[in-house]
């Protein structure tokens, strides 16, 4: 009876000893290095849509893709257009057997000769080829005159016979545009539009125009300011004139156009491909993409803090170890003892022999 309770006894004692070092063993901090489904989720959604941004920005930004996922007609109808109507090689346009080129005719060549150059106005024997060469620039249709090569002021100055005869454009600022009577009778233009102009590669330098007539919306001025107009004109080269000027020897030189009319330069056309309407949209695409992986980081942070307030406390404690304080220890003969004691105090209420 004795060793019944003293066994149960040690069980007790054993049992909460080992209750109380399991308690100790306890603790409520998270393992290190370890993350949860959902961190992990979003940290894949991340990286990945940032390797796609960096490799759509890589492909995008190549002008090649945008040619090849939307080509240019208007380049390709350029591509596959007539042959180009000025020869590289020597600065002049190209000519048919037929004498005419791109349907513009050049005036003859005895009217050619007729002419003169460092001359002051039009000698009597150079009207027969100013009249032919006024009328064949009269002709000259606005689709023609998009496709006649551009003069330059070096070559009509330096190579007059090279240009004479032949049809040319030029767009430049206008210094001065009067309307003015011919004198001779045996003309059939009684009156004409004179303009002095000035080109992007000439300079200071003049170059003059005659032609039948102006736009509507360009003003006759002696001089004109810093708002001076910009124009276009179309049609042949007449001559190397010379004219009164200031200069010491009184006198300068210009090219001389003879055009059928003066227009005024229009308003540049805009020439936006679909590649130019893609670009907004590109750049809202851009916003939002790092809108959502600025979102993404600030959801990170956000969760990192109110983590780091919540297990604040935690980084003070001491790690978790094992501990026997406040456990008493005996050796089994001191236990047998103390249960002995404790059963023959007992022992009198419960006599045997009495009862």
């Amino acid at each position: 009876m004795g060793f019944r309770v003293g066994n149960s006894y040690i069980t007790r004692v054993v049992f909460h000893a080992a209750k109380e070092t399991h308690l100790r063993f306890r603790t409520k901090q998270k393992p290190h290095g370890l993350m949860s489904r959902k961190l992990q989720v979003r940290l894949t959604v991340m990286l990945v849509t940032l390797g796609l941004v960096l490799v759509a920005s890589k492909v995008v930004g190549r002008p090649e893709f945008w040619a090849k996922m939307f080509p240019d007609s208007q380049s390709a109808e350029s591509a596959d257009s007539d042959a180009a109507v000025v020869n590289h090689e020597t600065l002049r346009p190209e000519f048919h057997a037929d004498g005419t080129t791109m349907s513009v005719r050049v005036l003859r060549d005895d009217l050619q000769n007729s002419i003169e150059d460092d001359v002051v106005g039009v000698s009597a024997a150079e009207t027969k080829a100013w009249g032919r060469s006024m009328e064949l620039a009269e002709r000259i249709t606005s689709k023609q005159a998009k496709q006649l090569p551009t003069a330059r002021y070096a070559l009509m100055m330096d190579a007059p016979n090279d240009c004479r005869g032949r049809a040319w454009k030029i767009t430049g600022t206008l210094r001065r545009m009067t309307e003015e009577k011919l004198t001779n009778r045996s003309l059939d233009y009684p009156k004409v539009v004179d303009a002095w102009l000035t080109l992007p590669d000439s300079g200071n330098s003049l170059v003059h125009v005659v032609a039948l007539q102006s736009a509507r919306t360009l003003p006759f001025a002696a001089e004109f300011g810093q708002d001076a107009p910009e124009v276009t004109v179309s049609g042949y080269f007449f001559k190397r004139e010379a004219y009164a000027s200031s200069a010491e020897a009184g006198l300068s030189i210009a090219p001389l156009l003879l055009a059928g009319s003066i227009s005024p330069v229009p308003m540049p056309v805009s020439t936006e491909t679909r590649a130019d309407q893609l670009t907004p949209w590109l750049g809202w695409l851009a916003v939002f993409t790092c809108g959502t992986l600025a979102l993404i980081v600030w959801s990170f942070a956000f969760s990192d803090v109110a983590n780091r307030s919540k297990r604040t406390h935690e980084l003070t404690r001491l790690p978790a170890s094992p501990s026997f304080e406040g456990v008493t220890m005996a050796t089994p003969y001191e236990t047998l003892h103390e249960l002995e004691t404790a059963a023959e105090a007992a022992a009198p209420e419960f006599n045997i022999e009495q009862l």
